[in-house]
């Protein structure tokens, strides 16, 4: 979690402790804190505008019509940030201020580490008003500050459960706090040998200015002065983003795109990547229903997501 990078979701101390100021830092009282009840919304709109700010041109997840219309299965991500506003949002967003969050002593900066998306149920694709339910549910010393991860469930009013998020985000700096909670945290290397499959994903020059409108409204990823600030040249690729790309090339690769196939992913960032950079995604099926990857930036050769893991369904047989 040292290698996490200020993908989505970078902040300095100073912005943290605006939006979160008084949460309590006592490990043990924030992770048994019941939990936030938050009301999230999207509409078909959203969903195709998510697609594209992944890079997909799939008609199963751009045009409304299609018999096969869907939510891009990773969406459900954004409504962390977006919550249940269609307008631009500041940031943080009221969604993300809703949930407690702590902030520990030698607090320098907060950096995205990893992120678990399970799909339980498909989404509606015509749009839905839905709660995102959930908190902080580890703190534990990683290295050089503090992994806090949270954990959300997305359902319905009736309790219907959606989809279930895990969110790891890394302090940088943070000392002086006892380790409380679980971690869903997990070390996968990628397996010896070639892989099975290798994909060459390129992005745009201008894809955070698009990526950032279904709900990450960061001016790290689009204003220079805000980068400049957070230690960046340049600004960066929304870390979401990259995972958007990332699990799409994979979808692809193994299973057709076919969203319905789609349980789970997970991935930690581990450096920036660029607008207009190309991404290599390197895959490993180790069985029918799970694949290992990792995405590499082809003009630096570093290796951007690691321990990557998608679960699928099982084909269909007839």
């Amino acid at each position: 979690c040292e290698e996490a990078c200020a993908g989505t979701g970078a902040m300095t101390a100073e912005a943290a402790a605006a939006a979160w100021e008084g949460t309590p830092a006592d490990t043990e009282e924030v992770v048994n804190s019941p939990r936030v009840s938050v009301p999230v919304e999207y509409n078909a709109r959203d969903l195709m505008l998510y697609a594209l700010g992944i890079g997909s041109t799939d008609p199963r997840f751009v045009y409304e019509h299609d018999p096969l219309f869907a939510a891009f299965p990773t969406y459900p991500i954004c409504l962390t940030f977006k919550g249940d506003s269609h307008d631009a949002l500041p940031f943080p967003s009221p969604a993300m201020r809703s949930f407690p969050f702590p902030i520990f002593k030698g607090f320098k900066v907060g950096l995205d580490a990893e992120k678990m998306i399970e799909k339980v149920a498909e989404l509606p694709p015509r749009g839905a008003s839905l709660r995102l339910v959930g908190g902080v549910v580890g703190v534990h010393q990683k290295g050089s500050g503090a992994l806090v991860e949270s954990a959300y469930d997305l359902c319905d009013d009736a309790g219907k459960v959606y989809y279930k998020i895990i969110s790891g985000s890394f302090q940088v700096g943070a000392h002086g706090f006892k380790d409380a909670g679980v971690t869903h945290s997990r070390n996968i290397p990628p397996p010896a040998g070639p892989p099975t499959h290798e994909v060459e994903v390129p992005t745009s020059r201008h894809a955070a200015n698009l990526f950032r409108l279904s709900g990450d409204y960061n001016p790290l990823h689009v204003d220079p002065r805000v980068a400049e600030v957070g230690g960046f040249d340049t600004p960066i690729l929304h870390g979401l983003c990259t995972l958007g790309n990332t699990t799409r090339a994979v979808l692809d690769a193994v299973a057709g795109g076919d969203q319905r196939r789609y349980r789970s992913v997970r991935m930690r960032f581990k450096s920036t990547v660029l607008p207009g950079q190309t991404l290599v995604v390197r895959m490993w099926q180790t069985t029918p229903t799970e694949v290992i990857f990792e995405t590499l930036v082809k003009e630096s050769g570093q290796t951007c997501i690691s321990n990557g893991k998608m679960e699928l369904t099982p084909q269909a047989s007839l």
